[in-house]
């Protein structure tokens, strides 16, 4: 190319910044994305790319080269959080209680913006992109609905990339690495049921919220003394709801969770962990329980090779000194059901600036990206596609 991939991409920078505002602007829950598919799907017919939807929401868009060769997947995510926003953004949502707090607006916008690059080098390419809009990446079952559904068929898919905002490496930066970088996610809901009665005379039931405090703690132990501490896990308690009135013992509580670690074999021993641990206690209090685990994304382990590919493309947007390594982080993508099936890599774009007050973490009702990233972001994408496929 005349050109690099970022100046092409600079070019156009205003229209990609416009997209992601509209996407901003624009938020829907995860399967739910019915305006966000027609509006990229709108966006990618206008550039003359075919397309494609295999699910009820997200789009498919297969941009063919002039000559054949192989399939590369380029992966973004179209849905957002239920956060009420509290940016003071003059595109902040108009849809209440939703927000693009997590950057997919941003994923969005750079995957159209180097679909309209890339279609028109569509007669330098040997081989094929396949765009791939997916919903439901927040319910961390997104990818596998339309994996099922057929996504990575039609042309099969050789290798996939997906790139993600990072809200605390700043813009100009990226995590490009081999190997575990995020870990699994899977949630668990817990009911422990007791018996109610008057708070004077406790002996007179069964007090469940003392019996799920005591499995609350005792589930804390698995991590430091029946795990590996060399293989790290987060068992996390977020909700905890018990209980009718304050002069009455608790009849019934729910516990939900989630849990993540990077080793397959620790993540299948979790739930066995877990409900040794709740069986019995709930006997040792006299109580009744109901366990539910659901598994829903494995960790993300970077394929070496395609990994060494999308590094030296990446150095070529933002050089060498600012393509970086870091600890394996505790987050999950569901990224990784793509990963089951085929080579890939997935990194960090770094979207935080200071100066610009893009300084809150991801799903923070405060979050903000430095719309500085989204033509690097784009250029990313660029040079990927035209490396792997050259």
């Amino acid at each position: 190319m005349s050109q690099t991939a970022l100046e092409r991409a600079s070019e156009i920078g205003d229209w990609i910044v416009a997209q992601r505002r509209y996407f901003h602007q624009h938020p829907e829950l995860s399967y739910k994305e019915y305006h966000t598919t027609e509006k990229v799907k709108e966006e990618l017919e206008k550039m003359g790319i075919e397309t494609k939807t295999i699910t009820d929401t997200g789009v498919i868009g297969i941009i063919e080269g002039k000559a054949p060769g192989k399939v590369l997947g380029l992966v973004a995510d179209i849905d957002a959080l239920p956060v009420k926003e509290d940016t003071g953004l003059p595109f902040s949502s108009e849809n209440p209680g939703i927000m693009h707090a997590c950057g997919h607006d941003a994923h969005t916008a750079m995957l159209l913006g180097a679909a309209k690059i890339l279609s028109s080098l569509k007669e330098e390419l040997k081989g094929t992109v396949k765009l791939i809009f997916q919903p439901a990446e927040e319910e961390g079952t997104g990818a596998r609905s339309i994996i099922d559904a057929g996504v990575l068929t039609a042309p099969d898919v050789n290798s996939v990339f997906r790139m993600h905002a990072f809200a605390d490496l700043p813009t100009g930066f990226a995590v490009v690495q081999e190997g575990p970088l995020l870990a699994s996610a899977d949630d668990w809901k817990l009911e422990i049921t007791g018996v109610q009665c008057h708070g004077s005379a406790p002996w007179q039931g069964v007090d469940a919220n003392i019996c799920a405090a005591a499995v609350v703690q005792g589930l804390q132990t698995i991590v430091s003394r029946v795990n590996d501490a060399r293989l790290p896990i987060v068992l996390n308690v977020g909700t905890i709801s018990g209980g009718q009135r304050f002069n009455i013992t608790s009849g019934k509580v729910t516990l939900e969770g989630m849990n993540r670690t990077f080793s397959e074999d620790v993540r299948q021993q979790l739930p066995k962990w877990m409900e040794r641990m709740i069986k019995g206690i709930c006997e040792a209090y006299g109580c009744e329980y109901k366990f539910d685990y659901h598994f829903l994304c494995g960790a993300i382990v970077n394929d070496a090779s395609m990994t060494k590919g999308v590094r030296n493309a990446v150095e070529k947007v933002i050089g060498k000194e600012r393509t970086l390594q870091i600890e394996k982080n505790m987050g999950s993508d569901d990224f990784a059901e793509y990963l089951l099936h085929v080579p890939g890599s997935y990194i960090g774009l770094g979207c935080g600036n200071k100066a610009k007050g893009c300084i809150h973490p991801q799903h923070s009702d405060h979050f903000m990206i430095d719309e500085d990233a989204l033509a690097i972001g784009t250029a990313c994408y660029i040079q990927t596609a035209l490396d792997y496929l050259s």
